[in-house]
Formats: C-alpha cells, sequence, structure tokens
C-alpha cells in the first residue's frame, strides 16, 4: 500500500513529451553515418531498450558489431545536438494531469537521460514548466537509482520514506527498474513499449496512454502482495 502521495516522478520524452520516435530516427542514423551500421534490428533494440541511457544505448549496439566503444562520447555529443533541434508535442491531456497534480498539491519532479538544460528549454516552449518542481538530466548524474537517491535527499528523507510518497511514469523498461530497484510504486505507461515489457520490468499498473492517469485515484494505490512481501525480504 502506497502511503499519502506527496511526490510525483516522472520521466520526460515519451512519458510527458511525444519525443520517442525523434530520438531513435536520429540514434539509427549517427549509428548508420559514423559506424556503418544499418538494420531494422537496431530501431527495434532501441525502442525494447527505452528509459536505458543513450550512451549505454550506443555502447550496446557497437558491441554487438564489435566495433570500438570510444566513439561514443562523440555520438553522445552529436545526438544531444540533433534532437535538441527539432520540434517536440505534449501528448493529450498532460497539461491537464499536471494542473491537477498541484492541484493536489503534489511536488512534480523529472528525471531524464536528456540534458538538464535541454529539458528546461523544452518543457518551457511546451508550457508546463510552472507545473515542475524540480529537474534531474544526465548531465547531473547518468539517469540511475541515483536520481532517486538524489531527490530524496532533497527532500530529507531516506529513500525508504521518499519512495513510500511518491508515484513513478516512466515509458520504458529502464524506467520500470530504476522504479522498481527504489520500491517506488510504478507506472508505465505504453506510449512506447508493448505493456507486457513494462510489467516484466517491473511496473506495478500499466495504462494505455499518460491522459488515463487522469482517471487514477493515487490515494488508493495497492501492490501486489507477493510482490510488497518479496521487496521487504530483500
Amino acid at each position: 500500500m502506497v502511503k499519502k502521495i506527496k511526490y510525483i516522478v516522472t520521466d520526460l520524452n515519451g512519458t510527458l513529451v511525444d519525443a520517442m520516435p525523434t530520438y531513435t530516427r536520429v540514434f539509427c542514423d549517427i549509428l548508420k553515418r559514423r559506424a556503418g551500421i544499418d538494420s531494422p534490428e537496431i530501431a527495434k533494440y532501441s525502442v525494447a531498450a527505452t528509459g536505458t541511457p543513450w550512451d549505454e544505448q550506443f555502447a550496446a549496439v557497437l558491441d554487438m558489431h564489435k566495433q570500438p566503444k570510444g566513439v561514443v562520447p562523440e555520438m553522445m555529443n552529436e545526438f544531444c545536438s540533433l534532437v535538441a533541434e527539432e520540434k517536440y508535442f505534449l501528448y493529450p491531456q498532460v497539461e491537464e494531469l499536471l494542473q491537477s497534480f498541484k492541484a493536489k498539491k503534489y511536488k512534480i519532479f523529472i528525471t531524464s537521460g536528456s540534458g538538464t538544460g535541454a529539458m528546461i528549454k523544452r518543457i518551457y516552449e511546451l508550457g508546463i514548466f510552472p507545473y515542475v518542481d524540480f529537474i534531474l538530466g544526465f548531465d547531473v548524474y547518468k539517469k540511475s537509482p541515483k536520481h532517486i537517491e538524489m531527490l530524496a535527499e532533497k527532500e530529507n528523507l531516506s529513500v525508504k520514506d521518499f519512495a513510500e510518497q511518491a508515484v513513478y511514469f516512466g515509458d520504458g523498461a529502464g524506467d520500470m527498474k530504476i522504479a522498481d530497484t527504489c520500491n517506488i510504486y510504478t507506472i508505465g505507461v505504453a506510449q512506447t513499449v508493448e505493456p507486457e515489457i513494462l510489467k516484466a520490468a517491473g511496473a506495478d499498473l500499466v495504462i494505455g496512454k499518460i491522459g488515463e492517469a487522469m482517471e487514477l485515484n493515487l490515494g488508493k494505490l495497492t501492490r501486489d502482495k507477493e510482490k510488497e512481501l518479496l521487496k521487504k525480504t530483500v
């Protein structure tokens, strides 16, 4: 059972912002142009790996094709530069959802594999900056359970106490694993990958679209009892 909710932790791209098709296209283009790797399997891999830091994705593909990984920093620099130039849109009902969260006095934290500056610019341009209380990007620390630790520290809480008062929204298996590791109630948003992938990665609940969260009563969320018991014994 989740305690009284105080914190919403959410991924940005693919969860609030319709960005993943663009990110996947740029990812594949860079690998094709810089490493000569051109296969429809690359896009499939990237989609399945949603929520995994992009430098790790570049490294994984290069490793699969037995190519040196020393070029990853250059690929990442180009990737960040190119995706920053694209135009993005919010998924339907995102602004209304954030408004409803603020009306309930929740604090809204965004954790992302994108750079913090790029995130701030994006949410400002999309009109949701006023609803967001804090932002963590990969330039502060790579997206990982460490982001949750940093958010807990910001609130002067242990990770356990923070997690008991938080809900996490994400669209990828990587997001689910981060939240699940920290024992946060995890809501998978199946806008990028199939629901089964999110469930297998640790989602407590899966919804089809982020707008469906408008219908959720976050104060009455319950976990699968076996899952709760397992976590308490780890």
